[in-house]
């Protein structure tokens, strides 16, 4: 069995981010340098709290990446949150074993990026999983797995030290929007916290919009779910 040099692998890693753009969040520059690393076209990360369904896309190097992630958030299915579930890497082809496995995701994702290769691995710098690595290709990725599993690892590790929930910008606070979104439709209706994001994803959908989009406009008072057609 062949063993991961890991100071070689985080040498390079570290190389690259040192050569991006230090103005950039540090998730972004760690997204682009594994995904030069390892071969990919684009990269994502998501980060996941207490369950599945609390989760979000913490960076995005382009907008096929960022798609993705928004997909699966919307439609409540896909690879990412299944290596999730699972802690284990998930990898699918867009136009092969994801249309049974996540249909809707599949029929989405396939028509707005296209056929590509999702490889999805877990972020488990202590064991449980926080999130998940994405990078997403036309090919294959230039690095074997079980590199690509300890780079997901060390990017966990990197996020966990430099980057708190308890930010009062950033992602978190755009999470903190869908939560009190979530709570402003659950009065309105009367449902249950899980049926109002649920609604909120399906509102996302059938509008081509993002669940945090639609949160902006019920927290803003743009969209009452009472008055909804």
């Amino acid at each position: 069995m062949r063993v991961v040099d890991r100071a070689a692998v985080l040498g390079r890693l570290a190389r690259l981010v040192a050569a991006s753009d230090p103005r950039q969040q540090l998730a972004v520059r760690l997204c682009q340098a594994s995904q030069t690393l390892v071969g990919g076209r684009g990269s994502s990360i998501s980060i996941n709290s207490d369950d599945i369904g609390n989760r979000m896309t913490l960076a995005a190097t382009d907008s096929v990446s960022a798609e993705l992630e928004n997909l699966q958030e919307v439609v409540g299915e896909g690879p990412s949150r299944d290596a999730y579930r699972r802690n284990v890497p998930v990898v699918t082809a867009l136009k092969g074993a994801a249309a049974r496995l996540w249909p809707e995701f599949a029929r989405s994702a396939l028509e707005a990026v296209g056929a590509i290769t999702v490889h999805c691995f877990p972020m488990r710098p202590v064991g449980h999983p926080f999130g998940v690595y994405s990078v997403y290709t036309e090919n294959r990725l230039r690095e074997p797995p079980d590199v690509i599993q300890f780079l997901a690892d060390a990017i966990g590790a990197a996020v966990l030290h430099g980057f708190s929930p308890g930010d009062s910008g950033g992602p978190w606070a755009a999470r903190s929007v869908v939560h009190q979104a979530t709570g402003m439709v659950a009065v309105q209706l009367p449902v249950s916290p899980d049926d109002a994001l649920a609604l909120m994803r399906a509102h996302a959908f059938a509008h081509d919009a993002t669940v945090h989009q639609i949160a902006e406009q019920i927290v803003n008072r743009r969209l009452d779910f009472r008055e909804s057609p």
